[in-house]
């Protein structure tokens, strides 16, 4: 599932995604870089450890350039969806 603006913005806000798991800086602006520069795609089936797993792909060649396990809480995932 290719994820659009308020679905990446919701990952922020919920803090699935943070700073630290992409080892980025917080300067101003660190999360529209990401928002911008990579397409990001999750799936929506759980891995062999019971996580969802969100790739941040690069816009340019589609190189994946980051994975990160997702534990959705009560109904996040559902929430993430309809955005």
């Amino acid at each position: 599932m290719k994820l659009n603006k308020k679905q990446k913005e919701f990952l922020f806000e919920k803090y699935y995604v943070t700073a630290k798991v992409l080892d980025a800086c917080v300067e101003d602006g660190w999360q529209n870089y990401f928002i911008k520069w990579f397409n990001w795609e999750l799936k929506t089936e759980l891995d062999q450890y019971g996580f969802h797993r969100l790739y941040l792909k690069d816009k340019d060649d589609g190189t994946i350039e980051y994975t990160i396990g997702l534990n959705f809480h009560d109904n996040d995932l559902e929430l993430l969806k309809s955005l």
